[in-house]
């Protein structure tokens, strides 16, 4: 299960949740719930939080890859895996192909139950990957639309948390909304609301300029190849 959704929308609260009714499933505990399935698990692995080792030479990012990698060796198809943000400690790239990588490995290879948090929209793709495997799933909230009227530069979203898992992958993390909480500056949020659109325009851009050029290399009509060429000239 690859679960994202908005900071502060409950995730990590989440997955602890699981973790703990599971380990009191295992003792034959009460949880709670009004009723409840579960099967047994030989173990639960975990990988949240962020710290460095310092008396060890390892940085945050260090420290989590190895426990990331604790996890894969000692893992089998009957444990429980929760990673939380995993190739956080990174840069985007780097970050977005070690989580990638690792979910894919525990699909394909350790085949056991993992609950994944990411704020890597890409992720989101396994599911169609691995369609009768993964499941996208995020934490629910409602976004104040107008609330970005309140200056031209300033379009950081108000957003309410529900606090319920529901189906589907949520498109941003707001994390704008996270710092106007955290009593940030008000120019400093329409200038980080402004560079955030910057980036985001980029991004469709390039995304634009892909389809065109898949387009071109794939088609054989003289009139759409036309027609591909000069629309790819008009975005220069």
């Amino acid at each position: 299960m690859i679960i994202t959704g908005p900071n502060m929308g409950g995730k990590s609260s989440y997955i602890k949740q699981v973790a703990l009714i599971t380990i009191l499933t295992q003792i034959g505990s009460y949880v709670p719930a009004e009723s409840a399935e579960m099967g047994i698990v030989d173990a639960v692995y975990t990988r949240m939080g962020a710290s460095d080792e310092i008396y060890k030479g390892r940085s945050t990012f260090m420290v989590e890859l190895q426990e990331a990698s604790d996890i894969m060796l000692k893992a089998t198809p009957r444990s429980l895996v929760i990673l939380d943000e995993l190739g956080r400690g990174t840069s985007t790239h780097d970050g977005v192909a070690i989580a990638y990588a690792t979910l894919d490995y525990f699909i394909k290879q350790v085949k056991c139950l993992t609950l994944f948090v990411t704020h890597y929209p890409v992720l989101s793709e396994l599911e169609q990957t691995y369609p009768n495997i993964v499941q996208n799933h995020h934490m629910s909230f409602m976004v104040n639309e107008d609330s970005g009227k309140r200056g031209d530069e300033d379009s950081s979203n108000v957003v309410t948390f529900l606090y319920q898992l529901v189906s589907g992958c949520a498109g941003k993390s707001y994390g704008l909304n996270v710092a106007r909480l955290a009593s940030i500056p008000q120019d400093i949020l329409n200038t980080a609301a402004k560079k955030s659109q910057e980036f985001h325009n980029l991004i469709v851009m390039k995304r634009e300029r892909e389809e065109e050029f898949r387009n071109i290399y794939s088609t054989e009509d003289t009139k759409v190849l036309y027609q591909s060429l000069q629309n790819t000239s008009a975005m220069q």
